[in-house]
């Protein structure tokens, strides 16, 4: 087992879906002592395991943490982006969309077992107008640099104000 190397293991615990029973990606490990969980987090934050990147840190009893500050929700809104070529990423989908006015936000999904693009994504754009503008200039269209397939823009949209 990987965090042997930072010392005894009492108990090790991934975390399943139920419904599907494949690993959510998370789990827990618990050290003997104090300075084991201290070296297995310096040891394995970031460590690269087959191509997925540890994100290892030492928990805290419970409400010994500070809490969060409520997230801040810009107002905008978001368009969803299907049949995207696989070879576009978040930069080039902002750089498609912000032809015709501001990208706050753009996403590309990927899946998270192979890393590979899910063919999809999301955009975000200040404004409605804008947003509309997009879609009436890029939906069905084939873009000049993506040749493998059509950007079509199926969308739902979200314009309201969350505060």
């Amino acid at each position: 087992m990987l965090f042997e190397q930072a010392g005894t293991v009492e108990i090790a615990e991934v975390i399943y879906n139920r419904e599907t029973d494949s690993s959510r990606g998370f789990g827990f490990v618990t050290m003997s002592t104090v300075e084991e969980a201290e070296k297995a987090v310096d040891k394995f934050n970031n460590y690269d395991m087959g191509g997925r990147f540890l994100a290892v840190n030492k928990a805290a009893p419970r409400g010994s943490r500070p809490e969060r500050p409520p997230r801040v929700f810009e107002p905008g809104c978001r368009v969803y982006v299907g049949n995207l070529p696989w070879s576009v990423d978040d930069s080039r989908l902002e750089q498609v969309f912000s032809e015709h006015g501001k990208v706050t936000n753009a996403r590309v999904v990927y899946d998270r077992d192979s890393g590979r693009s899910r063919g999809f994504g999301f955009v975000t754009m200040a404004d409605e107008k804008e947003m509309n503008d997009a879609i009436a200039a890029l939906d069905g269209q084939v873009y000049a640099s993506v040749h493998l397939r059509d950007i079509f823009c199926w969308y739902f949209v979200d314009c309201s104000d969350k505060e």
